[in-house]
């Protein structure tokens, strides 16, 4: 009888920690124009909900998810208004049913392979990290949680999650995670491109891929890899080299053929992982290479500014034409979406906000911001304590999954993606020969390293 109490407490759980679950809903945590004022759970988790505010009314709402028997969430009862939260709060825990058994499959759905049931192909490092240590059960929480919220993963995706495409899938569930947090309409219908996004009338097919080292094993746990000294090697050498075969390679698949795809807008999302460590320097490579424009800069003193350079070749050993954006025979590419945040790092720090925190963890993030002062060319340094104020108060509603997410934009697109359709992201476009960008975040971080200390030792976990 203790037991089967207990299954129906209902329990407050952090904003955070709900707004994870809620990943799980067509258009994520996005209540407009409510906002949440509760967050809940029964038990262990069988069941979880929220009261949401609408403002203008002043009357709530309650939203009920229960698991499945795959443990996804699912939409199990919305009910109002009401007029005081003390109703409103009765009915959730009436809908949330705790102690009943999970929801079942509908008919027809195929069920989601358990995330930790280990496969015949075995687990990679990165896995085995993810999964046996206390200093990264944030980091499994969350990609558990993002990984039940996809609406329809292959048959591989957990295999390669655990062993030799960990980086790629990993990449997807960031990808998700972002588009959903600002309210995008996430589909999987087919088989390529990986996601059709949608809001407000407008859509967007994109195909993730990553650019990962040709020698097997590197790119993964292992010894810091610095960047190159040299400033134009690090700019239009073999990182921008990576970025363009990777990019090629997919653009050789012709997906904007598809009849799904054809007269629509279409974009690469791309993340490098072809050296740890690499994420926190290679990503001004890739700007370099689509606009063929090499940024440099000129003056003395106060007088410094930053100019782009036209360049014809990138300097590494194959001599790569620059300038993706500047082929009329790529028109077809609406925009290249790259973050270097797709890492154990952000999934890490992520779970620790939403309130899985392992006693005696604690986590420092250092590394640069960009620095919005008019003339500026050198960025801001910093480092902060995760869970401290002055962290959080560095974005209007703290750390998001898409304030690492950038979108180059091509000039000569045929379907051009409007800027409202991924409103989170950095946009970088050209006007007047120039490339600009936009971004409704003031501090946006550049590169990053997140410490984890523990009791027993210092771990540094991957960059960004």
């Amino acid at each position: 009888m203790a037991v089967a109490n207990e299954q129906r407490l209902i329990a407050p759980i952090t904003q955070r920690q709900f707004e994870l679950y809620a990943l799980s809903l067509e258009r994520g945590p996005n209540f407009d124009p409510s906002h949440i004022f509760g967050s809940y759970q029964v038990g262990r988790g069988s069941a979880s909900g929220c009261l949401l505010l609408d403002p203008q009314q002043g009357t709530f709402t309650s939203l009920a998810l229960r698991r499945r028997v795959d443990h996804c969430w699912v939409k199990v009862d919305e009910s109002g208004p009401y007029s005081t939260p003390e109703v409103a709060l009765d009915r959730l825990s009436i809908s949330m049913r705790g102690g009943d058994p999970p929801e079942p499959l509908p008919a027809g759905t195929r069920r989601r392979s358990p995330l930790l049931e280990i496969g015949l192909r075995g687990t990679c490092p990165e896995f085995q990290l993810l999964t046996s240590t206390i200093s990264h059960l944030p980091a499994l929480m969350a990609i558990g949680e993002c990984y039940l919220a996809l609406p329809k993963p292959d048959a591989n995706f957990v295999p390669d999650l655990q062993t030799s495409n960990f980086a790629s899938r990993l990449f997807e569930l960031y990808l998700l995670a972002c588009f959903r947090e600002q309210g995008l309409i996430v589909r999987q219908d087919h088989v390529s491109p990986d996601f059709r996004i949608e809001k407000d009338g407008n859509e967007c097919w994109i195909e993730a891929v990553t650019a990962n080292s040709e020698i097997p094993g590197a790119g993964g746990i292992g010894e810091w890899v610095h960047a190159p000294e040299d400033r134009i090697e690090r700019l239009t050498g073999d990182a921008a080299e990576r970025f363009a075969k990777t990019l090629r390679g997919k653009l050789q698949r012709n997906y904007q053929e598809l009849d799904h795809v054809k007269g629509r807008s279409f974009a690469l999302a791309i993340a490098d992982f072809h050296e740890s460590g690499s994420m926190v320097w290679s990503r001004e490579a890739l700007p370099t290479y689509l606009y063929g424009l090499r940024a440099d800069i000129e003056g003395d003193g106060e007088h410094r500014r930053a100019i782009g350079t036209p360049i014809a070749r990138l300097t590494g050993k194959h001599g790569i034409p620059a300038g993706l954006f500047r082929d009329r025979d790529f028109a077809h590419v609406s925009a290249v979406i790259f973050s270097n945040g797709a890492t154990l790092a952000k999934f890490n720090r992520m779970g620790f906000l939403a309130g899985w925190r392992p006693p005696g963890l604690t986590m420092i993030r250092s590394g640069i911001l960009f620095d919005r002062a008019p003339g500026a060319l050198e960025p801001i340094p910093f480092e902060m304590s995760v869970d401290s104020p002055e962290y959080e108060a560095l974005w209007p509603w703290g750390e998001a999954w898409c304030q690492e997410l950038e979108v180059f934009h091509n000039p000569m697109a045929t379907y051009p993606i409007p800027f409202d359709l991924i409103p989170g992201a950095t946009h970088w476009f050209e006007r007047d020969g120039d490339i600009e960008c936009s971004t409704i975040w003031a501090n946006s971080v550049l590169a990053s390293i997140t410490h984890l200390n523990t009791r027993r030792e210092p771990q540094r976990t991957s960059g960004s």
